[in-house]
C-alpha cells in the first residue's frame, strides 16, 4: 500500500477508536455522576429500605453501577475486535 493510503486508514482507526471511546465515556460518567449526585442531593433515598427484601437501594444501585462498568468493558471489548483490529492488522500489513 502507498503512504496515502496508510494515512488514510490510520485517520479512520483514530476516528473509529474515538467514537467509540467517547460514547462509552459517557455512558460510564453519566453513571457515576448520577450516582454520585443523588449522594450528595438526596441521600436519604439510598437509605430506603425495599420492601419485604433486607437490602438498601442504595446498595442495589451500587451493584447495578459496577455491573454498568462491566458491561461497558465488554462492549469496549467486542468493538475494539470487531471495528478497530482489522484496521489495525491492514496497517500493519502495509
Amino acid at each position: 500500500m502507498t503512504k496515502n493510503k496508510t494515512e488514510l486508514l490510520y485517520n479512520q482507526l483514530s476516528k473509529t477508536r474515538s467514537q467509540i471511546i467517547t460514547s462509552l465515556l459517557f455512558i460510564t460518567i453519566l453513571g457515576y455522576f448520577g450516582f454520585i449526585g443523588v449522594i450528595a442531593f438526596n441521600p436519604s433515598f439510598f437509605g430506603q429500605m425495599f420492601q419485604g427484601l433486607n437490602i438498601s437501594i442504595g446498595i442495589l444501585l451500587g451493584f447495578l453501577l459496577i455491573l454498568l462498568i462491566f458491561f461497558v468493558t465488554l462492549v469496549y471489548v467486542y468493538l475494539a475486535n470487531k471495528k478497530l483490529q482489522p484496521l489495525i492488522e491492514k496497517i500493519k500489513n502495509d
